[in-house]
């Protein structure tokens, strides 16, 4: 397995697409209620990130929901073969996407496979 950092789904579809391994893309994740919510936390804990900007990892500030559809487009698109998501709070990002996030996925009838070394409580 090849574990990558990108700026863009675009450049992540590309080093996919020219890898011989299976290829996971990081994708740094802050989750709240609303996206307003979620924009203004990240914002607070990465002093001067802004929606939309150019990083050097992807970045995702939403909700569960909006998360969901972009694991989704990005399965769906061919992307990446997987996706690391990290975040400030790995337990309860772990919590959330089990209690949350997969729901959503399996409703959409995508079959998803974890590991973890954080444990769920």
């Amino acid at each position: 397995v090849e574990r990558f950092t990108a700026p863009t789904l675009h450049d992540a579809a590309v080093r996919t697409a020219r890898s011989t391994r299976a290829s996971f893309v990081d994708l740094d994740v802050f989750l709240a209620d609303s996206v307003p919510a979620a924009f203004d936390g990240l914002a607070r804990n990465r002093p001067g990130w802004t929606p939309g900007a150019r990083g050097d990892s992807l970045v995702h500030a939403g909700t569960p929901s909006t998360l969901a559809g972009l694991l989704w487009d990005i399965w769906a698109a061919r992307v990446a073969d997987g996706v690391t998501l990290r975040g400030d709070d790995p337990h309860r990002l772990t919590h959330r996407v089990v209690a949350e996030i997969l729901p959503l996925l399996a409703a959409r009838g995508l079959v998803v496979q974890t590991r973890s070394s954080a444990a769920v409580a």
